[in-house]
């Protein structure tokens, strides 16, 4: 397999090193991917308690990144491999994946469930920042096959909370809340999707998203950002 992982102003392959999992890194040019290696097979995999990643061990990342976990559960970090025509694929050696778009969640591999598919009419979904300017409404479908569902049309609302401040890693940042309110009716499901968005650009520095009947909520915090 191939891919890169994007650092500020260059790209550097390693997609294939990270989803090895058990690989090694020699040399000095591969010295991050073995931190990185050695962060989530310590810092992680058999820890029990809420983990949180610091400070100091997303620093020593140096490609855009960003810690998800799930139901409160312990943090985990993923690093930026791909960036294709704005959908984000971010992994790690846990051989989870997790793809976003505008902060949003699309597709999901390695979750104990998953969301296979997610698609709208006309092209991409609307950004939630689109509601810092106005509430508006959309419809996607959306792919479970360990449920037997595919295409199941999810209907939603979002709207602007107001302003919010959010702490990551130590750091306070001035959000605007927008929340998502979504249902569908086979299978039944509803839920509310909450976003974090930078007061200046609508970066999603934060999100809290269900992607699945079954349950589990995922919280994502942006550590390093693309660019």
């Amino acid at each position: 397999m191939t891919g890169s992982f994007r650092r500020t102003g260059r790209i550097v392959p390693a997609l294939a090193l990270f989803l090895a999992g058990g690989c090694s890194s020699a040399g000095s040019g591969n010295t991050n991917y073995s931190q990185f290696y050695q962060l989530v097979k310590q810092g992680w995999a058999a820890t029990m308690g809420k983990v949180r990643v610091t400070r100091d061990q997303a620093a020593a990342i140096p490609y855009a990144s960003l810690g998800y976990n799930l139901d409160d559960g312990n943090q985990v970090m993923l690093v930026l491999a791909t960036d294709t025509n704005g959908e984000l694929l971010w992994t790690s050696p846990s051989r989870v994946v997790i793809v976003t778009r505008d902060g949003r969640i699309i597709r999901t591999l390695g979750l104990p469930h998953d969301l296979s598919g997610f698609t709208t009419a006309g092209g991409p979904p609307p950004s939630p920042a689109e509601a810092l300017h106005q509430p508006f409404t959309s419809t996607r479908q959306e792919d479970f096959p360990e449920l037997g569902f595919y295409g199941v049309a999810v209907s939603c609302q979002a709207r602007l909370v107001g302003r919010q401040k959010i702490t990551i890693l130590g750091q306070a940042i001035t959000t605007n809340r927008v929340d998502e309110s979504c249902r569908s009716q086979k299978p039944e499901w509803s839920f509310v999707d909450s976003y974090w968005l930078d007061a200046d650009n609508g970066l999603a520095w934060q999100s809290r998203q269900h992607i699945n009947p079954k349950g589990g909520t995922i919280q994502i915090q942006i550590f390093r950002p693309p660019g």
